[in-house]
């Protein structure tokens, strides 16, 4: 089943972008700076508005200079906007969220409907109403302050979860090779990976989750018989250990590659946050990593995105493209200071004998060149 749209308006780059009939694995190839990192910026942005609030958000994000539109005039560039229609446990949610007055005291727009039934109507400067149960009918809310979504409060809903479990993982090897420290928050992967040996200890105590890691590191890494972590005596830091075949001693992680541990760093992301709602948003999957070993990876990805949990890459590699389908690819480029996209398949093109990477590569999906 696909997410049926995707709609974010004025956010950096991200003027008007429109997404329909979305794939639960996708693909946002383009060049740099074409604004694949606006988009998964800008979801992230009104993920956090949702859990926190638009001031919040809007601190978090960098302040105003950093996340409006700039090809748009003051007025329209005080405002931003995401709507999305889904499919989760077997209801259709259409929730829309439009922000204004981003560079004073912000305002927030919102509508839900559930199966066609109105849950959340706000207006710009109005109380809004909502319904807070499905057996209720809907409730005013008089002092509800302009700034917080009214979605919140509807934390039961399967739509707050997913918009509220938005994340962006851009992994930094150096990183997460390191120990990590007593502290280290064990509940969440960090968005660069910095925690990476505190989740995988938490998470190879689950038989089932230590056997799939290992198998798909042999996959991505051929001779590599084993992973583990072990806790520090002295410092009580947190290792990850490394054993190849054939030899008796483990290893630690500052000894293997960046593309390993890389690897290591998306499949705790996408492994951890399988099963739950949620949206993850993977940066450049490819680096450091062999072609072949990309194509496990991608295959990974997808087997374990679904519509309430996507998961989404962007990338400018053609081993990534080359691996995907056309539904999957969406092509992304920069014109007049503003993002487009374009979904592969619904350009009628005829692959024919030639791999999808081609077929981009040669520009034959009615976008600008990839690189």
């Amino acid at each position: 089943m696909n997410i049926k749209k995707i709609r974010l308006q004025g956010y950096k780059s991200a003027a008007d972008i429109v997404l329909e009939n979305v794939s639960p694995f996708s693909m946002f190839a383009g060049p740099n700076g074409s604004g694949k990192s606006n988009l998964a910026d800008g979801l992230a942005f009104f993920s956090a508005i949702v859990r926190s609030g638009a001031e919040q958000a809007i601190r978090a994000f960098g302040g105003y200079s950093q996340i409006h539109c700039f090809k748009f005039r003051k007025a329209r560039a005080t405002t931003a906007a995401l709507e999305i229609e889904i499919l989760l446990k077997e209801k259709t949610y259409h929730y829309s969220i439009k922000l204004f007055q981003m560079d004073a005291a912000p305002q927030l727009e919102e509508k839900l409907t559930v199966d066609g039934e109105v849950f959340i109507r706000r207006k710009r400067g109005d109380a809004p109403t909502i319904k807070l149960a499905a057996e209720q009918g809907m409730q005013t809310l008089p002092d509800y302050p302009d700034e917080l979504s009214a979605l919140m409060l509807a934390k039961f809903l399967p739509i707050y979860k997913l918009l509220a479990n938005i994340r962006v993982f851009r992994f930094d090897p150096l990183g997460a090779k390191e120990p990590d420290i007593a502290s280290a928050d064990a509940s969440e992967l960090d968005g660069h990976g910095r925690n990476v040996a505190t989740m995988l200890s938490v998470l190879e105590k689950n038989r089932g989750f230590r056997e799939e890691i290992l198998e798909w590191i042999e996959l991505l890494v051929p001779g590599m018989a084993k992973v583990t972590t072990e806790q520090q005596r002295l410092d009580g830091r947190t290792i990850i250990k490394f054993k190849e075949e054939g030899t008796k001693d483990f290893f630690p992680a500052n000894l293997i590659s960046d593309g390993t541990i890389y690897a290591l760093c998306i499949m705790t992301a996408v492994l951890s946050r399988e099963g739950g709602l949620g949206i993850t948003f993977i940066e450049e999957p490819e680096r450091g990593i062999h072609p072949q070993a990309i194509a496990e990876l991608v295959s990974l990805m997808r087997d374990y995105a679904s519509t309430e949990h996507p998961v989404f890459v962007t990338t400018h590699s053609e081993s990534i493209v080359r691996s995907g389908s056309q539904s999957e690819l969406w092509v992304i480029n920069k014109v007049g200071g503003k993002t487009q996209l374009k979904n592969a398949a619904l350009n009628g093109v005829e692959l024919g004998d030639l791999n999808l990477d081609k077929v981009w590569l040669m520009n034959f999906f009615d976008g600008e060149l990839p690189w």
